[in-house]
Order: structure tokens, then C-alpha cells, then sequence
């Protein structure tokens, strides 16, 4: 068994499990604020329509033209500033976080594919049964893939970063960034592939 090899090996797992996890959260982040969006919209839409129904029973009720135009002012004005807040609101959410959002969940899924590949490749070095040149050149092209799937997945915040700390239990190390201990390592692995 090679030394420097598994604990190579050992790091980019503990990285793609943290990878994973940083995705998923940012996935939720853009879920939530999704749902903020469409809360907003439909709380818009619903009060101008309100509004509307209002101005039609007002309108049919009161025999008051001086109070019927009053009351119909204010409602005009009101309805006036809730689409002009829908559309303001239209104008600058107007992205489609859903693109985002699903690419946030590929990169997930992809880190934990690799993740996958990582965990059998130290089951393989701790066997002692496969060559070293075999296990470097696995090594080497996991390495790429890691690097790939960096290079096209879209960007998380520090929110997203912290959020991962916290559901991986490692956030009391919130300002550190991508070094694993073994024992952050350990946390992440089956029993019987801890401390090789």
C-alpha cells in the first residue's frame, strides 16, 4: 500500500463529499428563494385582483358619485402602484433560477458519482492487489474529472460554503478551506476503510 497515494486519494474523496454537499445546498438556496419569488408574485397578482373585484362592488353600490369617485381614485392609484411594483419586481428577478438550480443539482450528483469512484479506489489500494502504476493512472484520471466538473459547474456563495460545513458537523472550522484532517476524513468513510 502506498502511503502517499491513499492519502492523496482520501483528500479528493473528503472533497468531493464537500463538493456535494456545497452544491446540494446551493440547490436549496435557489429553491427558497424560487419560492420567494413566486410567494411575491402571487401575493401581487392576488391583491390587484382584489382590488379589481373591489372597484366593481364599490362601483354598483354607492349612489354617491362624489364618494364613488373618491373611493374609485384610491383604488385606481393603489391598483397603479401594485403593477408597477409587479412589473419592477418582473424586471429585476426576470433570470431563470431554475437553470441554475439544475445545474447546481448535476454538479451534485456528478461530485457524488466520483465520490463513489474515489471510496473503491482506496478499497483497492488498502487491498494490496492491484499494481501501483494501475491505481496512479485511476488516480490521475479522477483527478481530471474532479478538475472538469469544477471547471463547468456554477458558482456557490458562502452561504452555500457554510451551509455545507455545518450539515458535513465540521462547522466549527468555517474559515478553513479545502484541508481535511484524517479525522474530518474518518467522518466521511465506511468503519472499516478509517485510519489505513
Amino acid at each position: 500500500m502506498n502511503p502517499l497515494l491513499l492519502s492523496t486519494t482520501r483528500h479528493f474523496f473528503a472533497q468531493c463529499v464537500f463538493m456535494n454537499s456545497i452544491h446540494y445546498k446551493a440547490y436549496d438556496r435557489l429553491q427558497k428563494r424560487q419560492n420567494l419569488y413566486k410567494n411575491i408574485t402571487t401575493w401581487v397578482s392576488g391583491s390587484t385582483l382584489v382590488l379589481i373585484t373591489l372597484e366593481v362592488v364599490v362601483f354598483q353600490g354607492f349612489s354617491d358619485k362624489e364618494t364613488l369617485n373618491t373611493i374609485l381614485s384610491v383604488f385606481s392609484y393603489v391598483g397603479l402602484i401594485l403593477t408597477a411594483i409587479s412589473l419592477l419586481f418582473t424586471m429585476f428577478h426576470k433570470e431563470d433560477i431554475s437553470e441554475i438550480k439544475i445545474n447546481h443539482r448535476i454538479a451534485a450528483e456528478t461530485y457524488k458519482e466520483l465520490r463513489d469512484s474515489y471510496l473503491l479506489l482506496i478499497e483497492e489500494i488498502a487491498s494490496n492487489e492491484s499494481n501501483f502504476s494501475e491505481l496512479r493512472n485511476k488516480s490521475k484520471e479522477y483527478q481530471k474529472q474532479y478538475s472538469s466538473i469544477g471547471k463547468y459547474s456554477p458558482t456557490t456563495t458562502y452561504e452555500d460554503y457554510q451551509a455545507a460545513q455545518k450539515g458535513l458537523g465540521l462547522d466549527r472550522n468555517s474559515d478553513e478551506e479545502f484541508t481535511w484532517s484524517d479525522k474530518e476524513i474518518n467522518r466521511f468513510l465506511p468503519k472499516k476503510l478509517r485510519d489505513l
